[in-house]
């Protein structure tokens, strides 16, 4: 069986990291976009739970609140999400000496745009082709990856991308996986159940929007009696997604608003499913499919992104524009019973704590470059 190779015995991904110098204790702020909060996903919730796992392990890390917290009184700001407003609260940083690094959650290619009219995925690609021959191509991106100490992709897929395309140096990217809690493990389906008012359903979990790709889901599932319960807010704009996704469903689907990460009934939810099925155009990897996995839930998710760096044979693969394929791996995927294999994999080596340990080895290598101001530091990278 092949193993996933995010759980090979990696040294960026396995060893305990060493102390971080310079700073007996370094104070380390989290930080995402300033709208996160209205419509949540799976960028927030990592930020908040690889806030809460650092200070499991006594570092000093909190949420930045920028009302509240002077940029001066931490070592080292951590953002969150490849976005070009994060340009200007790095320029603030530099001037007080602060150390930056970010975690990008980017991912290019075809699968990234496979939603979109076929001029916007055509010019999508040349401009990637592009980026490919010419990594030194000026682009807000370009200067937002070499303006930081150290960059946190979520796998080795996502760092090749980082230097083939941008051209930042191998020494400042970091690698550190995303994680799940493990109190996903076990849980009483019941409630879910209950709410739901279906049992034995296959789970769709994640914002209604294209690019989630739930419409192909429930077009792929029409006919064979199978429940399909999506579990997610509708994206600000994506109102008659909604709407053809709920046309696509029929009697089988039910819809039931997003769930708070820390409520209950999310764990119950999966649980109670029979399956997890992604099917996104890309997904990296997706935190449902990690807190899914804490139970041995079975698992489809997209061949684009790295979710096969994460879970190798461990899960079925679908291309989202096979609507077939989609069928088939979803109706193997509910047959086959939750994998004990597969908890055991997440549990030990895809936790926010293995996360953190790991992250703390980004913070270390920010702490040990001198931090240059603004437009000398990135002269300094180039």
């Amino acid at each position: 069986m092949q193993t996933p190779s995010l759980a090979s015995p990696s040294p960026r991904l396995s060893r305990a990291t060493t102390p971080i110098r310079h700073v007996d204790r370094p104070r380390i702020y989290l930080a995402g976009r300033l709208t996160a909060l209205e419509s949540p996903g799976g960028g927030e919730v990592e930020m908040q739970s690889l806030a809460g796992a650092l200070s499991e392990l006594h570092v000093d890390a909190q949420l930045w609140r920028p009302w509240q917290d002077p940029l001066a009184d931490c070592h080292c700001l951590h953002l969150f999400g490849s976005l070009p407003e994060h340009q200007t609260l790095i320029r603030a940083a530099r001037r007080q000496g602060v150390a930056v690094v970010l975690s990008t959650a980017a991912w290019f290619g075809p699968a990234r745009c496979g939603s979109d009219p076929w001029p916007k995925r055509l010019a999508a690609g040349f401009r990637q082709a592009a980026l490919a021959a010419c990594p030194w191509t000026p682009s807000w991106r370009r200067r937002l990856y070499r303006s930081v100490d150290v960059l946190i992709p979520n796998s080795h897929a996502e760092a090749t991308q980082l230097s083939r395309l941008f051209g930042v140096p191998q020494d400042r990217i970091h690698i550190a996986p995303k994680g799940g809690d493990p109190r996903f493990a076990e849980a009483d389906p019941q409630p879910f159940v209950d709410l739901a008012g279906v049992r034995d359903f296959v789970l769709c979990a994640g914002r209604i929007e294209p690019r989630k790709n739930q419409a192909a889901l429930l077009r792929a599932m029409q006919g064979t009696g199978v429940p399909v319960v999506v579990l997610g807010d509708v994206a600000p704009g994506c109102e008659a997604y909604f709407e053809a996704c709920r046309r696509a469903g029929g009697k089988d689907a039910v819809f039931v608003p997003r769930l708070a990460h820390n409520d209950p009934l999310l764990a119950s939810a999966y649980s109670a499913s029979v399956c997890l099925a992604l099917c996104s155009w890309y997904e990296t990897p997706g935190l449902a499919a990690l807190e899914a996995a804490m139970s041995g839930t079975p698992l489809v998710l997209p061949e684009g992104g790295c979710a096969e760096e994460y879970f190798g044979s461990l899960a079925h693969y679908i291309r989202p524009s096979d609507i077939e394929g989609i069928r088939r791996a979803v109706l193997a995927a509910t047959a086959q019973g939750r994998s004990p294999v597969l908890a055991e994999h997440v549990r030990h080596y895809l936790t926010w704590e293995t996360a953190a340990r790991i992250t703390c080895g980004a913070y270390e290598k920010a702490l040990a470059q001198p931090v240059l101001p603004g437009e000398e530091h990135q002269r300094a990278a180039a």
